[in-house]
């Protein structure tokens, strides 16, 4: 169906060094047949001069009047878009060339369901460290995967393709999320939708100096705390007091490891009481005071 319309949506805040590399990969696609909604949130740098160098009408660009976050940005690209399906992808990152057909020829083989959601691994190319690696998604595939996405994090918006229609159905993106905003929409679409993992790669992620949510360890924990918060009733309901208990490990985890104690501290209190709960407090404890001897030495 090569006359399907994809709407590429891209959120864009003072990416100047980045925004070519990502508009230029979604150029080189081997589907051709797509239009590039950039929507610009008030950026100060160079991003916008950039978007509007392309001589190119399937390049359009939204520019806001304040300050409104990634999600708020997405939403306009969806609600602006011309095509049935919409692709993120975000301005620091890239695609590989035949990212859309790849996930095109999915769509046929399903019949074109608009309760589709088609994602896939992603490429870490680590800026910062020299390294790129095969960086994998938890596997989420399937006709039912609502109970295994309150689960864990899966997948991420630079590899979905999803309908405009399915995401007109539950409402759009929740702008109120800080991170982890791909897990949330994932959640809410995984009640209607179906949910399709390629086998291969069809995205490369960057990490890499300057502002990112991915190096922001506080917006980490409160953002996840957020989905957890927001879902708690379902996650109870539908898979037990184990996962939610889970979640709490997993936010103590990362806690430590950022040391982050006066949070890790707060999670350790909201598990039930047990030997591994003492164990955990002592812990933080040991840390805390530590940093208290240091401090007033």
């Amino acid at each position: 169906m090569s006359d399907l319309l994809i709407s590429v949506v891209i959120p864009a805040y003072n990416r100047e060094k980045t925004i070519k590399y990502c508009i230029d990969s979604v150029l080189a696609q081997s589907y051709k047949n797509f239009e590039v909604i950039v929507v610009d949130d008030c950026s100060v740098d160079g991003t916008v001069d950039i978007v509007n160098s392309y001589n190119d009408n399937r390049i359009k660009l939204f520019k806001l009047n304040q300050n409104s976050g990634a999600q708020h940005c997405r939403n306009v690209g969806i609600k602006n878009s011309l095509g049935s399906w919409i692709a993120f992808l975000d301005s620091d990152d890239e695609w590989l060339p035949d990212k859309l057909e790849k996930q095109i020829d999915v769509l046929a083989k399903h019949n074109y369901d608009p309760y589709l959601v088609i994602h896939s691994d992603a490429i870490l190319v680590d800026k910062l460290n020299d390294e790129t690696r095969l960086f994998n998604i938890a596997y989420t595939n399937g006709s039912d995967v609502y109970k295994l996405m309150l689960t864990r994090p899966a997948p991420m918006f630079q590899a979905m393709l999803v309908s405009k229609l399915a995401l007109e159905s539950i409402g759009y993106l929740d702008e109120e999320v800080p991170s982890y905003q791909e897990w949330d929409t994932a959640i809410r679409l995984s009640k209607i939708c179906s949910f399709f993992q390629l086998e291969n790669p069809t995205f490369k992620y960057y990490y890499h100096e300057g502002d990112t949510i991915s190096k922001d360890y506080k917006r980490d924990i409160i953002g996840y705390d957020f989905i957890i918060n927001k879902f708690n009733k379902d996650i109870m309901a539908t898979c037990g007091k184990k996962v939610w208990f889970n979640h709490l490990y997993v936010q103590y985890s990362k806690c430590m490891n950022w040391h982050l104690y006066d949070y890790a501290l707060a999670y350790v209190n909201m598990m039930p009481f047990s030997l591994k709960k003492f164990s955990l407090k002592r812990k933080v404890l040991r840390k805390i005071n530590g940093l208290v001897g240091k401090n007033s030495s």
